[in-house]
């Protein structure tokens, strides 16, 4: 894997969005986790006898849901992990990342009704047992449209569109007219804000607000496309937007608006600019001695949100090349690897103390942990019975077991896998 110590961890992390395929045989490269497609019979949308092709996409995390509003995160984090570094996966035996990432964007597309508006997420109606994907029988339910999805869809389809554009410009013009679409559905929209419908009991990716995801939207179309309409969008939900901090994560898009907004013309470039590295120097202080920037309370999830940091941490060290924000991002790299209170390397398969039994139907049905899948890690809510049973009394950093059954501290997501591809490859520049 050449002279970088870390090329293998990126190659693994990288995979995993392979073995995460849905509705596709995976071959034997992948040894005995390896199955015949799963997930492959048309869709009920949800409440009426319409059935959809939407086969394709990444199980979202240990489970076998598709949800596009995580879809969105995991997508654009591979983009940007390419335009920081795509080097690095120009590497013999590394899965193409933009291979990858279509295989995802394809299904998404499939996601979309005519009018424009974006199916929320397709599932099984409640999770299943410890099985294979291909086991899973159930009917498959599309639930309801949601402005979050479509904003995310528009963002995500719209920043791809750039991405393929010279490698591929039928698609790359398929995903700018879909997201343009999208685009004028939400301005004739109020917020349709998802919950679960009724006798659906699967992730639900639930938002409060759906300005953010709007604000991603203009910004990526403005990008995209140039046209004043566009431009004029983004400058207003600039104007009124909360732009203390720059979140990266699925429920909070802020921060991709503001990394893309960069890119924007004359004054609302400059505000995105300061807006990243604001946000950058807001964080640096928060930062304790296992260099991370929160420790008191670690919510589910917590290695995605120290690694959305590490990548803020990086954008700010590439507009600026101040080394501190390089070295903030390498302290939220090497907590994940294994400077942290329960001195577990988080990835699957590495270090010398590696995550070994994580909350995913595949690895448990095996008996076998798949490689290179971020655990979701430490988080001081113990929201489930066995976090619970044997957490109790932990101090923030130490609520994590490394069994299954902790689907609170010890699942996998492609949207936790998604920004560590990105910070390590920047990283690795």
């Amino acid at each position: 894997m050449g002279d970088d110590p870390y090329q293998g961890c990126l190659t693994a992390l990288v995979d995993m969005f392979y073995y995460q395929r849905c509705g596709d045989d995976l071959d034997e490269r992948i040894g005995p986790f390896a199955h015949p497609a799963c997930h492959n019979t048309p869709a009920r949308v949800y409440g009426t006898d319409q059935f959809l092709d939407v086969t394709g996409g990444w199980h979202d995390a240990g489970d076998f849901g598709r949800y596009i509003v995580p879809a969105a995160k995991a997508a654009a984090d591979l983009m940007l992990a390419w335009q920081w570094n795509e080097h690095a996966f120009a590497v013999p035996g590394v899965t193409p990342i933009r291979e990858e990432t279509r295989y995802e964007l394809e299904w998404m597309l499939k996601m979309q009704r005519a009018d424009g508006g974006v199916y929320h997420k397709v599932s099984c109606a409640r999770f299943c047992a410890m099985i294979m994907p291909h086991e899973e029988k159930e009917e498959l339910i599309i639930s309801p449209v949601s402005t979050t999805a479509t904003g995310d869809f528009a963002a995500c389809m719209a920043m791809a569109s750039r991405f393929y554009e010279a490698i591929d410009a039928p698609f790359a013009a398929r995903m700018l007219e879909a997201a343009k679409k999208a685009w004028d559905f939400l301005m004739q929209s109020d917020p349709l804000l998802f919950s679960n419908p009724q006798g659906v009991s699967t992730g639900g990716y639930g938002d409060r607000s759906d300005e953010d995801e709007r604000l991603w939207a203009h910004v990526e179309l403005a990008l995209a496309t140039g046209e004043e309409k566009y431009l004029s969008a983004a400058r207003e939900a600039l104007d009124a937007i909360d732009r203390t901090f720059a979140p990266l994560g699925w429920g909070d898009v802020r921060g991709y608006a503001a990394l893309s907004g960069m890119q924007l013309p004359g004054k609302m470039g400059a505000i995105c600019r300061e807006w990243v590295i604001g946000a950058a120097d807001r964080l640096l202080p928060r930062i304790n001695a296992y260099g991370i920037t929160m420790m008191e309370r670690l919510p589910w999830g917590s290695n995605m949100n120290i690694a959305n940091d590490g990548m803020l941490f990086y954008q700010a060290y590439l507009l600026t090349g101040d080394e501190k924000y390089r070295l903030a991002a390498e302290k939220q790299l090497h907590y994940i690897l294994g400077v942290n209170p329960v001195d577990y390397c988080y990835v699957s398969g590495f270090g010398s103390h590696p995550m070994c039994h994580p909350h995913h139907r595949p690895s448990v049905a095996l008996g076998i942990c798949q490689p290179g899948m971020l655990s979701g890690g430490a988080a001081s809510g113990l929201m489930d019975a066995c976090a619970r049973e044997h957490l109790q009394g932990q101090p923030a950093g130490k609520c994590f077991i490394d069994r299954y059954e902790s689907y609170s501290t010890n699942e996998i997501c492609i949207y936790w896998n998604s920004p560590l591809v990105a910070l390590l490859a920047g990283l690795m520049r």
